[in-house]
């Protein structure tokens, strides 16, 4: 998704601007009636849609990303959304049906104050700093508060904010991490999205924040002291991976005490070499901090025990531990789809070890790579041959507290924009019921067990 630019935040802002501070509406010079004798509507291809003013003022923000904008439109409208549309208009309407459009004349660049707030909800922040400490004044950060924003680095949440309402940081490029209180009781979907740098947030254990870290598979710290995200870092020879020190705003000078066993880059990249053992040290401001590489042989054992020393910790449930190996193929391997679309793939790419060693494989080299690492985990685990889209396909079932449940890592491997590069987790073939997987999935039956409990249907 590409990012709103300067010049359609200074627009969005000056038309809330001239309208006032009436709990976040958007409007513009021509509409100044008080904020209950307006309705704000948009238009999908003509067809009226009553929305807040609120999700108006969402709406306007994503009106040139037409991904993004359908995402949030299908949350809005729900069942009134449409199968698919081409144009989009809004007017906001008035008592005395006086009329403002959605997308009126730019303005210029006016001069605007770097929090945006109303009723003590953040609409905006608009300032280039690079630690932001949001005011203790403001009890709610609204939906895009921070869109877009390619400056800030941190954020630093005070107690008085309890509510964080969907895509808050969204498309912040230079965003490393965010400081939440215990406070926060309320958590939108999505409210970290499209921030590449991220690298963990700060919470409190068994904070609401805490938890939603865990579930979208982000690391958290409870403190902000800076460290590595791992003290030790397994890799095969040939292997190449980043161990990020968390809550770090700072330059980093880095150094391996064994360049032979594995050497690492400016920007912190690790290239392991030949076996053995080699101390990475950063040094910021000073301050040496160190992490411990561990090289072995490339082999598919030792691949299978390097994914479960990497992302598998003891006191993980066995439903952590299933999600964790599924993120850690989805993150490392690559669907083999440029050969695949020249009807040229190779037979490793069918295998565990295209999936493994190479990790360039097709559906049937992730499913069977799955397996193992199911395998050693103990964890009862089935390759699935069936269909799907008209074409041969294989996935997995696994056996998770007594029930059997789908799934499909590559179909939440998907190939975006056309490119097999994708790195992001999907859930939507995790855990599922037969019910789920039936409408694009076809297998038969009778030779696989059946998969009924519907308990996991709602990760998407």
């Amino acid at each position: 998704m590409r990012a709103v630019r300067k010049k359609w935040m200074a627009c969005l802002l000056a038309l809330i601007l001239a309208f006032g501070s009436v709990s976040g509406s958007i409007g513009y010079t021509a509409v100044s009636r008080a904020a209950e004798s307006q309705r704000y509507v948009i238009y999908l291809d003509g067809k009226e849609f009553e929305v807040s003013a609120q999700d108006y003022m969402t709406i306007y923000y994503l009106r040139n990303d037409k991904t993004a904008l359908t995402e949030y439109l299908r949350m809005v409208l729900g069942e009134r959304m449409p199968d698919s549309f081409q144009s989009i208009g809004g007017k906001i309407l008035t008592t005395d049906s006086i009329e403002g459009e959605l997308f009126p004349a730019e303005s210029g660049e006016d001069a605007r104050p770097e929090f945006l707030i109303s009723d003590k909800k953040l609409l905006a922040y608009n300032g280039t700093a690079q630690v932001v400490t949001v005011p203790d004044t403001v009890t709610e950060i609204h939906s895009m508060a921070f869109h877009g924003n390619s400056y800030v680095k941190a954020v630093i949440l005070p107690e008085s904010v309890t509510k964080i309402n969907r895509y808050a940081f969204y498309d912040c490029p230079a965003l490393t991490y965010i400081v939440f209180p215990k406070s926060v009781s309320s958590l939108g979907k999505n409210i970290i999205m499209e921030c590449k740098k991220l690298t963990n947030i700060v919470a409190p254990e068994g904070s609401k924040a805490y938890t939603y870290a865990v579930d979208n598979d982000i690391p958290v710290t409870t403190g902000l002291g800076i460290r590595f995200r791992n003290k030790k870092c397994y890799l095969l020879e040939g292997d190449s991976e980043k161990n990020p020190l968390l809550n770090c705003l700072g330059k980093a000078v880095w150094k391996s005490s064994k360049k032979k066993v594995a050497t690492i880059s400016a920007s912190g990249k690790i290239s392991a070499k030949k076996t053995g053992k080699t101390v990475i040290t950063a040094t910021v401001d000073g301050t040496v901090y160190t992490c411990q590489v561990i090289v072995w042989k490339k082999t598919m054992d030792r691949r299978v025990s390097q994914i479960i020393k990497s992302s598998v910790t003891k006191d993980m449930s066995r439903y952590e531990k299933i999600k964790a190996v599924h993120n850690w193929f989805v993150r490392n391997v690559k669907y083999d789809y440029y050969r695949y679309q020249l009807g040229r793939v190779p037979a490793v790419s069918h295998t565990a070890k295209g999936a493994l060693l190479k990790k360039l494989a097709v559906c049937d080299g992730y499913s069977y790579a799955f397996q193992m690492v199911m395998s050693k985990l103990k964890i009862p685990c089935r390759f699935v041959v069936g269909r799907s889209g008209g074409v041969g396909h294989g996935w997995n079932m696994v056996k998770l507290g007594g029930k059997w449940y789908h799934i499909d890592v590559t179909f939440d491997d998907p190939i975006v924009n056309d490119s097999n590069e994708n790195t992001t987790p999907y859930y939507t073939y995790f855990l599922k019921s037969s019910s789920v997987m039936k409408k694009d999935h076809k297998w038969k039956k009778s030779k696989y067990p059946k998969c009924n409990s519907k308990k996991y249907n709602f990760i998407k």
